[in-house]
């Protein structure tokens, strides 16, 4: 079994459609069968993403990982079922990403809700102004509704 220790990319490029994770020596540690395997460029160098789907593009890549001279190779495919190994990665990638949260409501929506609420605090208003006898700020507030 495999668990992602520590995963710290040594630069992040961008292009119009990927986001490419390089990973650096000593950056990317994980843990199999209780040993601690540091990451070494023998193999794969980075991870692509799409930056449109979010998912990693790269999944034939096999990555290369040293305990002493006991070498581990890893693919790409076995790490996208570590979740810890996608939450570090969505964490380095998120802010390259396009906004995929659609907000919860439309822009009509949002207007209609202002003006109820806008005519909500006018009729607070009106009832101020009637509490307080305040015929000046009654009669201005009148001509608002």
């Amino acid at each position: 079994m495999v668990i992602i220790k520590s995963f710290l990319p040594f630069r992040i490029g961008l292009s119009s459609s990927a986001i490419y994770v390089k990973l650096s020596v000593g950056g990317f540690v994980v843990l199999i069968n209780g040993k601690e395997f540091h990451y070494t460029p023998n193999g794969a160098t980075s991870i692509h993403v799409n930056r449109k789907t979010g998912e990693v593009s790269n999944k034939d890549a096999v990555f290369v990982f040293q305990h002493g001279k006991e070498e581990e190779r890893i693919s790409m495919y076995e790490l996208l079922f570590c979740s810890d190994f996608l939450i570090y990665l969505q964490a380095f990638i998120k802010p390259y990403s396009p906004n995929k949260t659609t907000p919860p409501w439309d822009r009509d929506e949002l207007d209609i809700l202002f003006d109820e609420l806008e005519l909500a605090n006018i009729k607070r208003s009106i009832d101020k102004a009637l509490d307080e006898r305040d015929e000046a700020t009654f009669y201005t507030l009148l001509k608002m509704l």
